[in-house]
């Protein structure tokens, strides 16, 4: 060839038609959509007497209150109020799960209360909380269904784990504290990414 210019322009053209068919064949993959959770929220409840302190100004619902005096509390303050709690089922989702930071005043601490959602299917969810209690591990484990308006009221436990993880509810004089669970539906926006 003659004209070394004509060539290399040639050469180019015909690469650069082949790198745009092969782009404009191969789509990226379309990411899945973000999936609206039902939102999960708690209140931790104690029992009580006249003679201890309590927390002043926190609610506890007429539905809770009923619960309650069925369960024989007849004393009762809430020391939260409602508290999300995130299942951290998605990668980019902030996880802050610090239910209550454990103190009831000066002379009456416990260990703070964390929460999570370790699973959710076939329409049901779990909501697993721990803390209270410096000298062993109590919990509350609450099953119910994930539906907005689905609520519940359990008492705390005392556990101690046993060999292979199995856990045992220890029975103890301790008056542990009651969890709320509340299920709403899921926040408004856009969750497609």
């Amino acid at each position: 060839m003659r004209n070394p210019s004509f060539t290399c322009l040639l050469v180019v053209s015909v690469v650069a038609i082949i790198i745009a068919d092969l782009h404009a064949q191969s789509t990226a993959p379309e990411l899945p959509k973000r999936q609206q959770f039902n939102q999960v929220f708690v209140k931790v409840i104690f029992p009580g007497t006249s003679q201890e302190p309590k927390y002043d100004g926190l609610v506890v619902e007429s539905w809770l209150a009923k619960k309650l005096k069925q369960k024989n509390v007849q004393e009762y303050f809430a020391v939260t109020d409602w508290v999300p709690v995130c299942d951290g089922l998605l990668a980019d989702d902030i996880v802050d799960n610090d239910v209550w930071d454990g103190r009831l005043d000066a002379k009456n601490s416990y260990c703070p209360v964390g929460g999570d959602i370790p699973e959710r299917e076939n329409g049901r969810l779990w909501v697993h909380l721990n803390g209270w209690s410096p000298g062993g591990s109590c919990e509350a484990n609450i099953k119910l269904a994930d539906k907005p308006g689905t609520r519940a009221l359990v008492p705390v436990q005392a556990v101690r784990i046993l060999k292979g993880g199995k856990r045992e509810v220890i029975k103890t004089e301790m008056r542990l504290p009651y969890v709320a669970v509340l299920i709403a539906p899921p926040p408004p926006g856009n969750f497609s990414k």
